[in-house]
């Protein structure tokens, strides 16, 4: 059963299968040190980059070897007008080029709805709270989408998507701006469909720390898809 996890979901999905991160292997212990501060550069280098044009980055995936990088970031831009500019596309390949100290390939893909990246959503859902109340916004998110309920029905198996999501559930802890605050009652957690615990789930959790008026807060989101075989 994890052969089928693995050979229908981790290759569409993930860069070399089911590896997140292949790293060079360096003789001296300051080279992994150096890769390391330079990865996380990188990582900060992305939110700044995609910032200024109100888009949302998932969790960047290095794929590190001794003679080049290769960075795949997930994006979602919420204004039907907004778009990636490509010079400033090239700029930002140029400066990771030069923190790695190599040539670096950007695979930027553009998603259409933020619950297709768990980092996405819980950034989407925590920046609309200014807005916004919690329900409102899940409404919105879960008004968007059906679960899949039957993994085994015709249409599903007729689909060509390796995997389908079968749930999504939203925790968020703190107090919120748009909402009235209630003593001793600053967790709220909602859920749209299932989550099941066999080989053929995959469970995507994130979450996402900011603070407003009335302090700090976190959204974490779990989103559960379920392959087809």
């Amino acid at each position: 059963m994890k052969n089928i996890l693995t050979q229908s979901l981790a290759k569409y999905y993930l860069p070399g299968g089911n590896m997140l991160v292949t790293s060079h292997n360096y003789d001296k212990k300051a080279g992994s040190a150096n890769m390391l501060n330079a990865t996380r550069s990188a990582m900060s280098l992305i939110n700044h980059f995609f910032s200024p044009i109100q888009a949302l980055a998932g969790k960047p995936v290095f794929t590190v070897s001794a003679n080049s990088v290769v960075v795949h970031v997930f994006y979602y831009i919420p204004a039907a007008d907004h778009a990636l500019n490509s010079n400033t596309v090239n700029n930002l390949g140029e400066a990771l080029s030069s923190i790695f100290g190599r040539p670096v390939e950007l695979r930027l893909v553009k998603l259409h709805y933020p619950y297709l990246d768990g980092h996405i959503l819980a950034q989407f859902i925590a920046l609309n709270t200014q807005d916004y109340t919690l329900a409102q916004i899940l409404r919105r998110v879960f008004g968007s989408i059906s679960p899949v309920k039957n993994i085994d029905s015709a249409n599903v198996l007729a689909s060509d998507l390796p995997s389908h999501i079968v749930g999504i559930k939203v925790r968020v802890s703190g107090r919120l701006m748009m909402e009235r605050s209630r003593p001793r009652q600053t967790v709220q957690t909602q859920q749209i469909g299932s989550f099941s615990k066999d080989n053929l789930a995959l469970v995507d959790s994130a979450s996402f720390t900011t603070k407003n008026k009335k302090g700090a807060f976190t959204v974490k989101v779990w989103i559960s898809q379920r392959a087809v075989v």
